[in-house]
């Protein structure tokens, strides 16, 4: 297959492969200062299974994260929970300082002695606020969207 323009070089797509998946992995972890760290202040999201609008800022996420930590802790009604994620189909495209990656995102949650899957497709943009030679990568949008599942048809129909 002739690759696009926009097609980036290995060792840059492996780099946001690698991204994408510290990122996601902050998120099981509840590490809220690494999710931070690799994140855009001004980051927008569309979560259509957690707001009807966008989500704009760094704040809601963090707040998430730490509740999912204290879960994590035990200190709320979650625990004993372990989750993991693959990413199924991924395409990169880089335009510049820009690149955008497509996939769907299987998670899988490991509790109690039960294994339960969820599924969504998203596109992440990361932006580089660095340069060609000092790569500073960061999440600056995020919109998932729902595989029809009866899941996720229940969550839209409700």
């Amino acid at each position: 297959m002739t690759p696009y323009p926009s097609d980036p070089s290995p060792e840059l797509a492996q780099h946001l492969m690698d991204l994408l998946h510290r990122s996601l992995q902050t998120i099981w972890d509840g590490d809220a200062d690494a999710y931070a760290a690799l994140t855009a202040e001004d980051v927008s999201f569309f979560e259509w299974y957690i707001a009807p609008h966008r989500m704009d800022g760094l704040d809601f996420h963090l707040r998430e994260i730490l509740v999912h930590r204290g879960a994590l802790a035990g200190q709320g009604p979650v625990h004993d929970l372990h989750m993991e994620h693959e990413i199924l189909q991924p395409r990169i495209q880089v335009y510049g300082p820009t690149a955008i990656l497509t996939y769907t995102l299987l998670v899988r949650i490991v509790q109690g002695g039960r294994v339960h899957h969820l599924s969504h497709h998203e596109t992440r943009v990361f932006h580089n606020f660095g340069d060609t030679a000092q790569w500073d990568w960061k999440l600056v949008h995020c919109h998932k969207s729902p595989i029809a599942t009866p899941d996720s048809m229940a969550v839209l129909r409700t």
